[in-house]
């Protein structure tokens, strides 16, 4: 499910998978990409994940109507867990490197970054964040990030009750 702005609530959505030989690296990318189930042209966005050896390298997340749906961050985050516990990775290692001006957003939905000055820096600034108020962080520049523990086993319950990977190969 996905908050659609067009129609106000929740919407179910479809996930497809594909895989993607990048040019410079023999590595191959896992694309998944998440479509409304009730209109399966549209392409909501897309989730690219590396695998590696203890659980998953995410490459570039990307919502393609960021002004028609709503959290897809948190799509992508459930896409990037239950893509390690399909490999039977059970406590995986979920890693990225945020975008310029992205921080605060991965920061509140629970990432968080392997510097913990930024982390400490971030609680401050959004402890008394009004909604919809806006904060650039860019000047913090590309940072690595982490999905902790706490995340991992919340995400888990939600994907007992609501997998978006169930049957697919």
């Amino acid at each position: 499910m996905i908050y659609s702005v067009l129609q106000q609530k929740e919407v179910p959505i479809t996930v497809t998978k594909e895989i993607i030989k990048l040019y410079d690296d023999p590595s191959d990318v896992t694309r998944y990409t998440v479509h409304d189930a009730e209109e399966p042209l549209i392409h909501i966005g897309y989730v690219d994940l590396q695998d590696t050896k203890d659980g998953v390298y995410v490459v570039f997340i990307k919502s393609q109507h960021p002004n028609h749906y709503k959290h897809f961050g948190q799509v992508a985050d459930q896409i990037e867990l239950e893509h390690c516990l399909n490999r039977g990775i059970e406590k995986p290692y979920i890693h990225s490197v945020a975008a310029l001006g992205t921080h605060v957003q991965h920061f509140l939905r629970g990432k968080r970054f392997i510097n913990e000055k930024i982390n400490e820096f971030l609680a401050s600034l959004t402890k008394n964040l009004q909604k919809g108020e806006r904060v650039h962080t860019g000047k913090l520049g590309m940072q690595k990030m982490y999905m902790p523990i706490n995340m991992i086993n919340e995400l888990k319950e939600k994907i007992k009750l609501n997998p978006l990977l169930k049957g697919i190969k």
